[in-house]
């Protein structure tokens, strides 16, 4: 088969989209297919299957481009769903709903998206996401930062609220009386959120805006953390929380569905809803290491476990095949 694999025009190299679609390639491609990853233009080309990694963003504007919906699997991937269809279920609805197959990283996504749209009872297929567990592992070099170090990854924008991670981090260490260290990698996404963090960074030595960094770098990053922490106001199932926990690093998220998905509070990682119970959770780390070690061997297990490459594409590639038997043919 030969698959297009189309993301947001404006995704970065370590978007999320961009890491998802690479990373299903290579589990395609391992099953004897080729599959290329494209940033949306019009006039893509001809593919046995078009896959919209967005499926708002990116699905409506195939359908509108004259791609045969039946050919189609859109990948529902966090702002799509949680943002763009909770604000507008019946007009995003009405743009896509040709589209063959529409999945969800979660039960709880299908549900959302079935709650407005009983009618795909059908279409909906929930894949979990992967990662390269060979790549994130726990054994390695760790960055050599300061410590506590508190990491912080993921695109720049406001639905990850970056700007917010500083606010936390500084009473932390106001209340702790403690030298945190907050690193924040990631790629400009937004330029106001860029700005918020640049200004709120400007006169506070201990926050480190380390940019893009690139995926070889990262491992030592989430090795070297002594939390790894997420802001994120939605999220479908973050990639750098996936590959944090491969890593085994101790995971604190904002108490959200997509990281629901991923953290059973005191078992995988840690949750917290404020800033009141983002102290507290702190707390609970600094006063049982023993409690932190288990976490991060437990959540290394439960990537390892879940979340296979080999899986996730052969999960895709039945979907596919099942696009093309509609269509009553293949190249």
């Amino acid at each position: 088969m030969r698959i297009a694999l189309v993301i947001p025009e404006d995704t970065p190299e370590t978007g999320g989209n961009n890491i998802s679609a690479r990373r299903l390639k290579a589990g395609l491609a391992e099953a004897g297919h080729q599959a290329d990853v494209i940033l949306y233009e019009p006039g893509i080309g001809d593919y046995d299957v078009y896959h919209a990694w967005n499926a708002n963003r990116v699905g409506s504007r195939l359908i509108a481009d004259g791609v045969d919906p039946e050919q189609m699997v859109a990948t529902w991937t966090g702002t799509d769903l949680w943002q763009d269809w909770v604000a507008d279920p019946k007009g995003v609805k009405r743009r896509i709903d040709a589209i063959r197959y529409q999945v969800t990283f979660t039960e709880d996504a299908r549900a959302r998206l079935l709650k407005d749209a009983p009618d795909w009872e059908n279409r909906v297929v929930v894949i979990p996401p992967s990662v390269d567990v060979e790549h994130f592992e726990p054994e390695g070099p760790e960055v050599e930062m300061d410590h506590p170090l508190i990491l912080v990854a993921g695109g720049i924008r406001p639905v990850k609220r970056s700007a917010w991670a500083i606010e936390l981090v500084e009473e932390l260490r106001q209340v702790r009386g403690r030298d945190y260290q907050l690193a924040i990698a990631g790629p400009v996404r937004e330029e106001t959120e860029w700005q918020r963090v640049m200004s709120k960074a400007a006169d506070r030595g201990w926050v480190h805006v380390l940019g893009n960094l690139s995926r070889d770098e990262m491992p030592e990053w989430y090795r070297g953390a002594d939390v790894f922490l997420n802001t994120s106001a939605v999220e479908g199932v973050s990639n750098a929380m996936m590959e944090a926990m491969a890593c085994g690093a101790l995971v604190l998220a904002t108490d959200i569905q997509g990281n629901r998905a991923l953290v059973t509070p005191g078992k995988t990682g840690l949750l917290f809803s404020g800033a009141k119970d983002f102290l507290s959770k702190m707390d609970e780390i600094e006063a049982d290491p023993d409690m932190v070690a288990q976490i991060r061997q437990a959540a290394r297990r439960q990537i390892v476990a879940r979340h296979s490459v080999t899986h996730e594409a052969k999960r895709y590639e039945r979907l596919y095949e099942e696009c093309l038997s509609v269509r009553g043919c293949c190249r």
